[in-house]
């Protein structure tokens, strides 16, 4: 269904946790520009929180000012799952709509790095913050996903849950060299906004099929439920707003031990 027409409906939900006193994820949500956006912020008394506001805010109204991109027509779409990371072999709409994620998650890279600069903090040092997003390309069936940090995007369709990004960390580091010898903290991030004048942000294009369902996290979730738990909780609830919280309800119950946001979207045909 290459050229069918999609509705987002979509809600998320953001939680303190059990053990930290501040909340320094932020998100935001979008049906009608049809993106969501979720930012992990790191700091602590240097500003995490601010530096996920500012990314999320600057992301978001950055898509919203420029993802005016023309519908397009895919011509050669299988029904697996492609993902188009290379701009040279992508249509001209896509090329432009990776440009535009792109842009906006440096720009709002730029936006927290000038906030530290004007603070006194040496580069590498003070506010930072991860970022994960996803946005539907008008009139396609298609989404961008782009990311940088270890904030998540996954997918279930028919069922089955998969990531859709990995994970800039020192760990997964770790795991693509043979996880030898002693493996590293995971929360060790090695791509993140803010912390350097320049960052690449990972961006993709993959396919939409009717009811494909997406959710975006902080590690606070995944870090507490392994994938078994959240598949079952995206299957058994359809509604995106229960299915947020109870992902939030469950990672609670395991221990809450970091700030927790997610984000479920539902992507459905219209006629």
């Amino acid at each position: 269904m290459p050229n069918a027409a999609f509705v987002l409906t979509v809600a998320g939900l953001t939680d303190v946790g059990r053990t930290r006193s501040r909340n320094e994820d932020d998100f935001q949500v979008s049906a009608v520009g049809e993106f969501a956006v979720v930012c992990d912020g790191m700091g602590g008394h240097a500003g995490g929180d601010i530096a996920s506001r500012r990314a999320v805010e600057v992301i978001c109204d950055f898509l919203q000012d420029h993802a005016q991109v023309e519908p397009i027509t895919v011509v050669d779409r299988d029904d697996a799952d492609r993902t188009q990371t290379d701009p040279a072999a992508a249509q001209p709409a896509v090329c432009l709509a990776l440009s535009i994620a792109r842009s906006a998650v440096q720009q709002a890279n730029r936006s927290i790095h000038e906030l530290n600069q004007a603070r006194g903090f040496a580069q590498g040092r003070g506010m930072g913050t991860t970022v994960a997003g996803v946005w539907r390309i008008p009139g396609t069936a298609q989404m961008v996903v782009f990311h940088a940090g270890d904030s998540r995007v996954y997918r279930l369709r028919d069922g089955e849950l998969r990531t859709l990004t990995r994970d800039h960390s020192l760990y997964q580091i770790w795991l693509d060299n043979g996880g030898r010898g002693t493996a590293p903290q995971r929360n060790i991030i090695v791509r993140a906004l803010g912390t350097a004048e320049d960052v690449e942000p990972e961006v993709g294009v993959h396919s939409l099929m009717p009811d494909d369902v997406v959710m975006l996290c902080s590690d606070g979730l995944n870090g507490m439920l392994p994938d078994g738990v959240i598949a079952r909780i995206l299957r058994d609830e359809p509604d995106p707003a229960r299915a947020a919280a109870a992902l939030i309800d469950a990672a609670n119950a395991a221990g809450g031990q970091d700030n927790i946001t997610a984000v479920v979207g539902r992507f459905t045909a219209t006629a």
